[in-house]
């Protein structure tokens, strides 16, 4: 594919970064792109659909697409899109001349992949998650933006940039990695719309992406929502602020969720890990967050410095993974966030 600097065009990403890209791609035999463990649809999907636009570029690359672990929405996505096969689940990695930091970059969100990521060896990060202070050795090249809803937009933005139309399959997957982290388009600003517009251009269907997503809640999950709700504490911070924290044995992201559903303005919910610690989720409405300028991915990166720990996210969604009991994280966590809002809370018995 020919891709001169001339046809270059800025969506969102600096064309020096576009075409240094470029020439990562070109000269590399063999690429991986890993992805945090857990990994959501948008990472999943950002991966696949960055993969078609590297054999493009260089139909001779071999690719390897791998994570510790996917989410469970992801890899019924996946399944359903004939994806499975190709995304790895492993702790082990092929050797390789690049590899891209997918939809995170903290190597310790890798999980146990983190170590087989060879750090004498060039690293690219697409990403729209907050810089986190531990990114990883030899990264030649940050294609982040923490205004866009998913990486998958960043990865739309990189295909315009170049002048490439996706497949329609390709603009698919784009799309349905956009609604998802947007929450149906619940967020976002202009520049998503536009790529919305570009993918269904491309023959992407707004509405199968939309139904593509739908998956009903499991009894589990359902069990663990109604538990969180039912163990809740409540607090208030003046006459207008409400925050949640409860604690599940699992889904510990779907029962924040739920509690701002709900009507929390902020919610903190912990899931004991056996021998493996704990994990704690936060969930908060924009209002809340842009009110008091907290940003819920800095708290949990804080919280996982203190315990040993990982942590991070966006402003209104994020987890932290430590070695340490949820109660003693969670009550790091009210602590972080009283010393930011400078108010105290006041529980509501």
């Amino acid at each position: 594919m020919n891709t001169p600097s001339s046809c270059l065009k800025a969506f969102g990403v600096e064309e020096l970064k576009v075409v240094e890209l470029l020439t990562h791609v070109r000269k590399a035999r063999d690429v991986v792109l890993v992805s945090h463990q857990n990994s959501d649809i948008d990472a999943v999907l950002s991966c696949h659909a960055l993969s078609h636009l590297i054999r493009e570029v260089n139909p001779e690359a071999h690719i390897t697409i791998a994570s510790i672990k996917l989410s469970l929405p992801a890899k019924r996505l996946l399944e359903d899109l004939g994806l499975i096969d190709s995304t790895e689940e492993t702790a082990t990695l092929p050797r390789y001349d690049l590899c891209f930091f997918i939809d995170v970059n903290n190597p310790a969100h890798l999980g146990e992949l983190e170590k087989a990521v060879d750090y004498h060896k060039p690293i690219i990060i697409v990403d729209h998650h907050r810089p986190s202070a531990k990114r990883p050795q030899n990264v030649v090249l940050t294609i982040m933006d923490q205004e866009a809803v998913a990486t998958a937009e960043i990865v739309c933005d990189i295909y315009r940039a170049i002048d490439l139309k996706p497949p329609k399959e390709v603009a698919f997957w784009l799309l349905i990695g956009i609604l998802s982290d947007s929450r149906r388009l619940y967020v976002g600003g202009l520049k998503t719309l536009l790529n919305v517009a570009f993918l269904v251009e491309c023959g992407a269907s707004l509405e199968e992406a939309s139904r593509m997503l739908y998956m009903p809640l499991s009894y589990s999950e359902k069990i663990a929502r109604l538990k969180s709700a039912q163990r809740l504490k409540l607090f208030t911070l003046g006459d207008q602020w409400v925050l949640a924290t409860s604690h599940v044995g699992s889904y510990e992201a779907s029962a924040a969720r739920a509690l701002v559903d709900l009507g929390a303005d902020l919610a903190a919910v912990y899931n004991d890990l056996d021998s493996r610690g704990s994990r704690l989720c936060a969930r908060a409405s924009e209002g809340f967050t842009k009110s008091f300028g907290l940003h819920l991915g800095e708290v949990m990166e804080q919280l996982g410095l203190e315990f040993s720990g990982s942590g991070g996210g966006h402003a209104t969604a994020a987890c932290v993974t430590t070695p340490v009991r949820g109660d003693v994280v969670l009550e790091g966590f009210l602590r972080f966030v009283k010393d930011k809002l400078k108010q105290p809370f006041k529980e509501i018995t």
